[in-house]
This record gives structure tokens, C-alpha cells and sequence, in this order.
């Protein structure tokens, strides 16, 4: 019997690669087993594969360094990843890079089966993402469970060895010995302490310090010494007026009073305020209309919650943007019509669009725009198919400023 196609699946666990490999075996594929990303592409350079299956989450070099690598020098070659820990970021990023599909394990026979024929079929189109943005996508994640070696490689052997079983680092803290005839009530090595053996019964009784007390009660009695007037310098002492003019021009003297205080006319005051309000409200001015202006960064928000809408045109309006607004369906098929933008950042749910309608809609009027997906019910699901329409980044609600911002400036980096 003819082979159906020939698989390679790559998986550092072996009761996974077996799992597979019987899985597909009855539908007729030949599948050859790989336990690591390196023996992978040992086998790749030997013989041909119809489709790659390769695990995320390997020691040594992970599945999304192993796509990228196949992506470059097998482009042909299809693929697709399955994970223990799935995430959306990581999904996006998968199809991104040129993975078909994305698979959060455990899955059943029929899921696989299903997703292979899908891909081999041609059903699943690997999304256009230009070789430059693939290049910036972030395929090292240390906070997933790596091997502790994989992750000694990228954060050194320290960190690593702090790493417990959440991922995240485990620190001693190592409590100070407490120090000998120490009294807590005076918080201090005291002699008192020493002799009695604790603290003393003026102290407990009163709460408070009697060390303390006469120190504090000295401090009150002495008398504040101020400086020697005569080592300070300054040209509000009363030197000599033409050494004052020499120092700070002629002006300043014809206001100097004998006492070393400037005083002004008032009307000259007046004049002098004018001035300077005026010239406030020319930089403010200048600095409105660049901030205003559209030039390249224009960028249009689309979310039913007026709030959302708000808080993200505040903080990229802050940078240096030009964001536009829409709440509805309407009004955003209308602003996508009529203007161009370089990048819509898209939320999932607005009343009326049905599913992906609106992104595919802007695709098919403004193919050269970047689009962010900002959502608040984010699922494995959404991630792969917004990806595979052409989403550049897929953010979870609530997102930090700096998140916003950091995802706004890689789109725009290459928008046209």
C-alpha cells in the first residue's frame, strides 16, 4: 500500500513520539520519530518530509528556533506545533513564523488526524509574514519550563539555579544573626541591657527608651550653631557694586536694593510676564501641531468601550501618534474607506461584526495596514486564525502602557 506522506515528529518526550506515530500509522503515514531539535535536522538533511510536528518545549533548542530554521532552509516543507503549555502570544507568533496550525496538548486521535489532513490538503494557508518581521519576532521565552541547562544558556548558571517548579526564581534569604546585648526598645547595643541581662524596667514600664530620652532632651537643650557668615559667597551680600555689575551685567545692579533685594518696577514686571506667556504659547503651539500632525504614524483604535478608546489614544498620543477613533462598526468602515491608516489596533468583540469580519474587511480595503488585536476574552483559537488573516500581535485586556506602546513601534517599524 502507497504512503500517505511522510511525517516527521519531533518530541523530547517518547511517549508523545510513539503516541503519534501509532496514531497515524493506521491512516497509512510513514513517521519518522525525532527526540530533539537537532536530530530533527539531522533527519531533514538526510530525506524529504511532507510535514513537520514538532513539540515547543525541548531542551537545547526549542520548537520555535526549529521552525524558523526549517522556514529558512526547507521552505516547502510544512509544518505545524503542538504544546503543553499553550499561551496566545505563543500561538500568534507560531502561525507568524510560517506554522500551519497550533495544537495545545492533550489532544485526541481525531484532533490530530484532522489537523494533518487540513494541512496537507492545502485547507491551511501559511500566513505572508515579510522575512524582516519574522526576524523580530521574540522566539526565546525562558519563563516556560525549559530544561534548567536551556535556560543556564540564555540567563547564565546563577539564575538557573534559583529556577523552582513555577518558573520563577527561588531566593535565600539569609536572616542576620541579632546582635549581642541588643535591646529592641532602644533598638541599639546598650550597656544597661548587658548588665541586667534585658531590657530595663524604666523602659518597659514607659515603653520608651531612658537612653534615648536624655540624648533626645541634650539634642533640645543646645542651641542650633549657624554658619560663619564669613565663608559664604554670594552676590546677594552687600559687596562692592561695580564687583556685583562685573558678574551680573549692569541691569541686575540698577535693581539691587542696599539690603540685596531685587526690586522691580512694576510696570516692568507686567511687560516681563507678557513676554514670557507669549513665548509659552508659541512652543505650545508648535508643540500641539506636531502632535497633531499625521505624517506616518497615523493610527486608528477600534473599540466599543469608549474608555479603552480613551486611555490607548492617551498614551500614544504621548509618543508622538496621530490616533483616530471609531466605537462602532459602522463608524469604522467608514474611517477605513476614507483614510488610510498604518495601523489599527482591532478589538475581537464589537456589537454587530461576526467573528473576523472586521479584520478581513480591513484587509480587503487597506491590505498595507498592520493590525493589533486588543481583546479581553483572548483564546488559543482567535490567535491562530487572526495570525493566519494577517494580525501583526495579539494583546490580552488588561494590557500595561508600556505593552501598548512596545507592540505599537515593532508594527510600525515595518508598515508601509
Amino acid at each position: 500500500m502507497q504512503s500517505a506522506g511522510k511525517i516527521l515528529g519531533v518530541d523530547d518526550e517518547k511517549r508523545i513520539c510513539h503516541t503519534v506515530k501509532k496514531i497515524l500509522s493506521k491512516n497509512n503515514f510513514e513517521v519518522t520519530q525525532a527526540l530533539n531539535a537537532r536530530d530533527a535536522l539531522d533527519k531533514m538533511a538526510k530525506e524529504s518530509f511532507s510535514l513537520l510536528i514538532s513539540d515547543i518545549v525541548m531542551p537545547d533548542m526549542n520548537g520555535l528556533e526549529l521552525l524558523k530554521l526549517v522556514k529558512n532552509q526547507c521552505p516547502l516543507t510544512k509544518a505545524f506545533m503542538m504544546t503543553a503549555y499553550a499561551a496566545t502570544d505563543t500561538a500568534a507568533k507560531t502561525i507568524r513564523m510560517g506554522a500551519l496550525d497550533y495544537i495545545p496538548k492533550p489532544f485526541t486521535p481525531d484532533e490530530l488526524r484532522t489537523t494533518i489532513d487540513r494541512a496537507l490538503s492545502e485547507e491551511l494557508v501559511e500566513c505572508k509574514t515579510s522575512p524582516e518581521e519574522k526576524e523580530t519576532i521574540n522566539i526565546i521565552d525562558v519563563d516556560i519550563p525549559f530544561d534548567q541547562d536551556e535556560v543556564a544558556k540564555y540567563t547564565g548558571k546563577e539564575y538557573a539555579k534559583t529556577i523552582g517548579p513555577s518558573d520563577m526564581p527561588v531566593i535565600e534569604v539569609k536572616i542576620p544573626e541579632p546582635l549581642e546585648n541588643f535591646c529592641e526598645m532602644g533598638n541599639m547595643v546598650c550597656d544597661i541591657f548587658k548588665k541586667l541581662g534585658s531590657t530595663c524596667k524604666v523602659g518597659v514600664k514607659k515603653s520608651l527608651c531612658p537612653q534615648k530620652s536624655k540624648s533626645q532632651k541634650a539634642q533640645k537643650g543646645k542651641t542650633a550653631k549657624g554658619p560663619d557668615v564669613k565663608t559664604l559667597i554670594g552676590i546677594d551680600m552687600p559687596f562692592d557694586y561695580t564687583e556685583v555689575a562685573a558678574a551680573t551685567g549692569p541691569e541686575y545692579i540698577d535693581h539691587l536694593h542696599h539690603k540685596g533685594v531685587i526690586m522691580r518696577p512694576y510696570e516692568e514686571l507686567k511687560k516681563e510676564f507678557a513676554r514670557q506667556m507669549k513665548q509659552k504659547s508659541e512652543q505650545s503651539k508648535v508643540a500641539h501641531e506636531l502632535m497633531t500632525e499625521p505624517v506616518h504614524k497615523n493610527i486608528l483604535v477600534i473599540d466599543d468601550e469608549v474608555s479603552v478608546n480613551n486611555n490607548i489614544r492617551k498614551i500614544l498620543t504621548k509618543k508622538g501618534f496621530h490616533v483616530d477613533q471609531a466605537v462602532t462598526k459602522s463608524e469604522a468602515l467608514k474611517k477605513i474607506h476614507a483614510s488610510s491608516y498604518h495601523l489599527i489596533l482591532l478589538d475581537l468583540r464589537i456589537p454587530e461584526v461576526k467573528e473576523l469580519e472586521l479584520l478581513k474587511a480591513i484587509y480587503d480595503h487597506r491590505p498595507e495596514a498592520k493590525v493589533i488585536i486588543i481583546t479581553g476574552y483572548a483564546s488559543i483559537e482567535t490567535a491562530v486564525e487572526t495570525a493566519r488573516v494577517g494580525a501583526v500581535d495579539y494583546l490580552n485586556k488588561p494590557f500595561t502602557p508600556n505593552g501598548i506602546r512596545q507592540a505599537t513601534e515593532n508594527a510600525l517599524r515595518f508598515a508601509a
